[in-house]
This record gives C-alpha cells, sequence and structure tokens, in this order.
C-alpha cells in the first residue's frame, strides 16, 4: 500500500491544454510585441507599423471633426439666421398681423415673421455693390441675429436695440460693409428699380431708378457668408419703398425640425387656407450642406484607405516574424505547444500594435482637433491673410467638434481591419512543421 501511495504521488497530473499554453499564448504574444528583437528590420516595421496607424486615425478622427464642425455651424449659424421656410403671397396682404400670430402659435412652429424682399444697388461714395434688401420687423428678429449685431454686442442698451432699425436705418452684414468702406453712422444710398414705372412702360423702364438715402446704424458681423450681401431696414421703410402700403409679401419661418420644413410650412399653409408659394432653406443652401455632406465621405473614403495601408504594414511586419521565428515555434510545437496557441500568439501580437496604435492616434487626434481652430487663426494673423473667406467657403473660421461615436468608430474599424489582417500570418505560424524547420536550421 505504501508503496502504491508513492507512486500514486509521483504520477504527474493530467493538465488542460488551454491551462498550460492559454497564458503562454498571452506572453509570448507579448514578447514579440514588446521584446527586443535581434532582426533589426523587424523592430523598424513594427514601429513604422503603430506610427502609421496612429497617423491615419489622428488624420481621420481631426477631418471628422472638423466636418462635423462645419455641419454644427451650418445649423446653429447660417440656419439660426436664414428662414428655415418662407410664404410668399400670390399678392401682398393686409392684415397679416392674425395671420402671423396664428403660425406661431403652431407647435411647429418657434417663430413667424413678415417680410418684405427686394433687390438694389447699396451705393457709397464712389462705390457700389448689388445687395438683398429685407424689411422685418425688428421685434420678432431672432435673438440670434441680434446677438451679432457689431455695436450692440459692445453697447448692448436698450436704447441701441429700439433704435438699430428706425425709419431711415439700416443695418448691413460686415462683409458688404468692408467692401463700402462703410462704418456705423455713415450715409448710404439704395438705388431701387422705380416699380410704378416698370408696371406702366413696361421692362425697358426698369433702367429708372429711385434712390433712397439710410444711415448706416449697426453691421451684421455672423461670420458666414451672409454677410456679403443681405441689409436690413424697417418694415414700414420696404413698404414704403416697395408702394406696398401696410402690406407685406410674405412669412419667414423658423421650425422645430429643419428637414422638414418645407412639409411643415406646405401642412401650414393647408390647414391655414393660405394662397402662397413655399420657399425653403434647400433652395438657398441645399447644396451647401449637400456638398459639405459630400465632402465628409469622400474624405472618409480616403481616409480609411490610409488607415488599410497602415494595417497592411501590420501584416508585413507578422510575415517577417513569423519567419524570423520558424525555429522557435518548431521547438515550441516539439514541447507539445499547440498549433491555437501558436495561431493566438501572433493574434495577440498584432493586436497588441493595433491597440497601441489605435490609443495614439486618438490621442493625438483629439489633441490636434481642439488646437486647429487656434492654429489656422495663428496662421492667419501670422501671416496677415484670410485663409478662410466667406466669398469662397460657408464661414470664415475653421470649426472642430469632437464626437466620441466617431472615435469609437474608426478605432473599431481600424481594429478589425488589424484582425482580419493577422490572421493569414497567424495562420501561416500555425502551419510551421517542426521537422521540415528544424531540418533546414
Amino acid at each position: 500500500m505504501k508503496d502504491k501511495a508513492v507512486a500514486n504521488s509521483s504520477t504527474p497530473q493530467t493538465i488542460s491544454v488551454s491551462e498550460r499554453f492559454g497564458s503562454t499564448s498571452v506572453f509570448l504574444g507579448w514578447r514579440f510585441f514588446a521584446g527586443r528583437e535581434r532582426n533589426a528590420l523587424v523592430s523598424f516595421i513594427s514601429a513604422v507599423s503603430i506610427a502609421g496607424l496612429s497617423l491615419a486615425i489622428a488624420l481621420l478622427i481631426v477631418v471628422l471633426s472638423v466636418m462635423n464642425g462645419f455641419e454644427k455651424e451650418f445649423r446653429e449659424r447660417i440656419l439660426g439666421l436664414a428662414p428655415h421656410a418662407t410664404l410668399w403671397f400670390a399678392a401682398p396682404v393686409d392684415d397679416w398681423q392674425g395671420i402671423v400670430s396664428s403660425l406661431e402659435s403652431e407647435a411647429d412652429v418657434i417663430r413667424a415673421q413678415p417680410i418684405i424682399e427686394f433687390k438694389a444697388m447699396a451705393v457709397a461714395a464712389n462705390r457700389v455693390q448689388p445687395v438683398l434688401v429685407q424689411g422685418v420687423d425688428y421685434s420678432k428678429v431672432s435673438t440670434l441675429m441680434k446677438a451679432y449685431l457689431g455695436s450692440s454686442q459692445q453697447e448692448g442698451t436698450a436704447k441701441h436695440q429700439a433704435t438699430v432699425l428706425a425709419e431711415k436705418n439700416l443695418v448691413i452684414g460686415a462683409g458688404l460693409a468692408k467692401q463700402l468702406a462703410l462704418s456705423a453712422g455713415d450715409k448710404l444710398r439704395l438705388m431701387v428699380p422705380d416699380s410704378s414705372a416698370i408696371n406702366s412702360s413696361g421692362f425697358d423702364a426698369a433702367s429708372r431708378a429711385v434712390s433712397h438715402s439710410f444711415i448706416l446704424s449697426d453691421t451684421l458681423q455672423t461670420g458666414t457668408e451672409i454677410d456679403n450681401g443681405i441689409a436690413l431696414i424697417n418694415l414700414s421703410d420696404a413698404a414704403r419703398i416697395s408702394q406696398l402700403g401696410s402690406q407685406i409679401q410674405g412669412i419667414q419661418l423658423q421650425v422645430v425640425d429643419i428637414f422638414q420644413a418645407r412639409h411643415i410650412a406646405t401642412h401650414l399653409a393647408i390647414n391655414h387656407q393660405l394662397p402662397v408659394r413655399i420657399s425653403d432653406w434647400t433652395q438657398s443652401f441645399g447644396n451647401l450642406y449637400t456638398a459639405i455632406q459630400l465632402s465628409r465621405q469622400m474624405v472618409v473614403l480616403l481616409l480609411t484607405s490610409i488607415i488599410a495601408v497602415a494595417v497592411f504594414n501590420v501584416f508585413v511586419t507578422l510575415g517577417m516574424v513569423v519567419k524570423h521565428k520558424r525555429a522557435d515555434i518548431a521547438i515550441l510545437r516539439t514541447l507539445g505547444f499547440t498549433r491555437r496557441g501558436v495561431l493566438l500568439s501572433f493574434v495577440i501580437q498584432g493586436m497588441l500594435i493595433s491597440i497601441v496604435g489605435c490609443i495614439v492616434g486618438a490621442v493625438a487626434g483629439c489633441l490636434l482637433a481642439l488646437a486647429a481652430p487656434s492654429f489656422v487663426g495663428g496662421i492667419e494673423i501670422l501671416l496677415g491673410v484670410e485663409l478662410l473667406r466667406t466669398d469662397i467657403y460657408p464661414i470664415n473660421y475653421l470649426p472642430s467638434q469632437i464626437k466620441a461615436a466617431d472615435i469609437a468608430l474608426v478605432c473599431l474599424v481600424a481594429l478589425t481591419m488589424s484582425l482580419l489582417a493577422t490572421l493569414y500570418p497567424a495562420w501561416r505560424a500555425a502551419s510551421i512543421l517542426p521537422a521540415k524547420a528544424l531540418r533546414h536550421l
């Protein structure tokens, strides 16, 4: 019995393959990734793989953040100032106050504003610029637009707010004021075709224009293309110039859901039985919004291909490591290391390269996205040039908005592509025959 007990105690215990080699695969994967390689070329390519993946991810995050910023500014700034939809009456109407009140009471409507609109030529000294003149009720102008009035930002007084669009006063965009070399308090003239002459004499009489003098009370500084061609005057002045008396041409609407603006406007026109023609923001700024979306998609596609190139470096790195470690793999296999353990070791190595690249790239991308607006602004100040001009771009500054969902998506795509790239080299390593590999040492 004693001999039997001794024999039993000396018998080795059975250990599962996963228990014996599961932790070994993780250890080997880490050593292949972090250990010092005798082959300098393998180490160099591994470092290049991490750097390339980090750079691709950082660039993609920066571009996505800038595109997000443009889209945000387009929605909040440009569409916050421009009407989402306009109801143009078939003929000017008198009793518009009740219509405006009833429209504003609708749940889908944020604000309804009476409007008279016409085109004119703004003349100051020897400078002439075309301008779109809008007669508005200042009490119904959006708070956002009032916030962009240059003088009111500095003074902020109730008196200034009350007189900014008083009779014979006018507000123009900052870009237009710069082109005309005007500042607050200067005089300018609006040259408007004589509507009565046009009606009586036909198109040829359109060359006859009537001059109307105004005082520039303020400038509108939105930092968008709106600054380059708009003028706001009192509703009564616009009615007098257009010879409409107390009538208006239409009603501008700001709605809750901008992407349903036309649908909401149509629904309101039918419910209130208004004989109107409907225009919405997609006719004025739809091409701009589509361009932003298309640019975002094309840039993402381009930079995703850069990630694919960086992931290919991971593929090459693993291939070289497998070739360099053939003898080591053969020895491990003769000691009982399984094919699955070998495959897992190289998959872990490739994923470690990708994880480090994603972390470094995500951090660098966020830092660059945060610094991009200030960096571009600093370059403009240093060089004394305006890189983003509102006559070319929708806004005159570089916006940036970082979204966690974008970072997560970019890293997830990079890790998925890296995982797929590691499978073939890892499978090749697991397929090495120990006897054949050791024979050719």
